[in-house]
């Protein structure tokens, strides 16, 4: 099996229930809840690189890995990067999930790998062997990827707007970040003994974008800011680039140079 980078496994939504667990606040990767069966499985890619991975034989339909954790036991399967996956999993390199979880009780039917194993056997009846399918993740996991990767990409941008500002504010002069297809500048320019702050967004053709980047600037509304379609403080706006401009408190400088006290801005 090829192996993913970095490494992370993800409960789906069987195994949270399975673990008494809902979905947490969407600013929380799965791979990241607190439980120690879920901190344990991000250590299988690795194990199953080394060899050293214990496989549950009693499915035979694919294959998947045992979690232990003191009397917690569970289910682990690598997806196949050729057939089992959309775009979602290949951007978020989701491919290693965690579909099932329970307790380990010897000599019990309610033993996990017990109950599993006749669970992919009724499933699979009538196939010549088991169907450990429905383990998998499910549309709701896939759509809850879905939702994560757009939150990590809106917080990705409010932090990058804060930071060339705070660059800007640190050095006087504009100060960009570039992505691969996307590009954000900033300059922080004081006037008649106000702070005047100009932005000016490139590759950002989704308004909704356009409005997470006017947000992260805090203590400034929407309605605060005007677009600046001619440009502003000797910012001419270039085909495909939007400017716009407000005023910025000393409050919302402060807050933003804050953030960024510890880091170094020099690149910018």
């Amino acid at each position: 099996m090829s192996q993913p980078t970095p490494y992370f496994v993800r409960p789906t939504k069987r195994c949270l229930s399975d673990l008494g667990m809902g979905f947490p606040a969407l600013e929380l990767p799965l791979h990241q809840v607190e439980d120690a069966l879920v901190a344990k499985a991000q250590q299988v890619p690795a194990e199953v690189a080394a060899g050293s991975a214990e496989r549950i034989r009693a499915i035979k339909d694919r294959i998947w890995f045992k979690v232990k954790v003191s009397s917690a036991r569970g289910a682990v399967t690598e997806l196949d990067h050729a057939v089992d996956h959309g775009p979602e999993v290949a951007e978020a390199g989701a491919w290693w999930w965690m579909g099932a979880a329970g307790k380990r009780q010897e000599d019990s039917s309610n033993d996990f790998y017990r109950s599993l194993t006749a669970e992919v056997t009724r499933a699979g009846r009538g196939t010549g062997s088991t169907s450990s399918e429905h383990l998998l993740p499910a549309d709701v996991d896939i759509r809850r990827l879905e939702a994560e990767l757009a939150v990590q990409i809106t917080l990705s941008i409010r932090r990058v707007v804060r930071k060339v500002i705070a660059a800007s504010i640190k050095t006087g002069r504009a100060c960009a970040a570039t992505f691969t297809h996307h590009r954000i500048a900033a300059l922080v320019r004081a006037r008649d003994g106000e702070a005047y702050l100009a932005v000016t967004a490139e590759g950002f053709i989704d308004f909704r974008l356009i409005a997470v980047i006017l947000g992260s600037v805090p203590h400034v509304a929407h309605s605060d800011w005007l677009p600046e379609p001619q440009g502003v403080f000797g910012i001419n706006p270039e085909p495909g680039q939007i400017t716009y401009s407000t005023m910025v408190s000393a409050a919302s400088q402060a807050e933003i140079m804050e953030e960024f006290s510890g880091e170094d801005l020099s690149d910018l």
